[in-house]
């Protein structure tokens, strides 16, 4: 069932919603549902309405209220993924990958060894795109919201945000012992924790960058006895917070 999304709460005593704009566009121009067809409409409560294309108007169109639900499809954790920009179209997959395992936000960070280098007009024309992206994978999964995608920052900037969450995350492959199971278990997490993962570009993190996210209290990790490309490594934690919060 087609998925949309409002930013806002909707009243609940209300029977009839209108969508304008890309919604009303993209159900009529490229699904072309008709009069009867259901859609879901997620609102900013993250509240699933079911809905019957009522009618059209010049400008939009009226769904019918048939049933509402809660979305139970949010993990009950707080994920931000640092991402290190990495090259071609790796960052689209690692985008589309995160949001269908839960990440709430995805920063793109550039790092010392990272082969990508935006230019300041690149940069808005990139996080339109990957915002695109994040928003078509939260519809395709079923998600309650669409995670923000950031515009591009470096690691200076970033490194201090992620040491602010509960639990602070680095991957790092000269990390022998501490694995993310013992991390968080050595983190008793409140109730929708917080939780910063930071993941180096295709070269890796610089040891200035290992060492600042070190001083500031953020925990290397070991992903296992394997070294992960950039686009398999973050999708890889992700999946096994999953697993570790039995988010299933």
């Amino acid at each position: 069932m087609p998925r949309f999304f409002l930013e806002d709460p909707i009243d609940p005593s209300l029977d009839r919603l209108v969508l304008r704009g890309d919604s009303y566009h993209h159900i009529r121009d490229v699904l072309r549902l008709r009069v009867g067809d259901r859609v879901t409409v997620c609102d900013g409560a993250l509240n699933d309405m079911i809905c019957l294309i009522d009618h059209f108007l010049p400008d939009g169109l009226v769904l019918a209220v048939n049933e509402r639900r809660i979305n139970q499809r949010e993990p009950s954790y707080h994920v931000t993924l640092y991402q290190g920009l990495a090259k071609g179209n790796k960052m689209d997959s690692i985008i589309q990958k995160a949001v269908e395992l839960g990440v709430s936000r995805i920063v793109p960070t550039a790092c010392r060894h990272s082969v990508v280098r935006l230019e300041n007009r690149d940069l808005n024309k990139k996080q339109i795109r990957w915002q695109r992206i994040a928003a078509e994978a939260a519809k395709q999964c079923g998600r309650g919201r669409i995670p923000e995608v950031r515009f591009p920052v470096s690691f200076a900037e970033v490194v201090r945000e992620a040491a602010l969450a509960d639990i602070a995350l680095i991957p790092w492959e000269n990390e022998q012992k501490n694995d993310l199971r013992t991390a968080m278990e050595k983190n008793t997490p409140k109730s929708d924790p917080q939780i910063s993962i930071l993941i180096g570009p295709e070269g890796g993190f610089a040891a200035d960058e290992i060492s600042a996210a070190l001083t500031l209290g953020i925990q290397p990790v070991t992903l296992g006895r394997r070294i992960l490309r950039t686009e398999t490594a973050g999708p890889a934690v992700l999946a096994m917070l999953i697993y570790a919060f039995r988010d299933f």
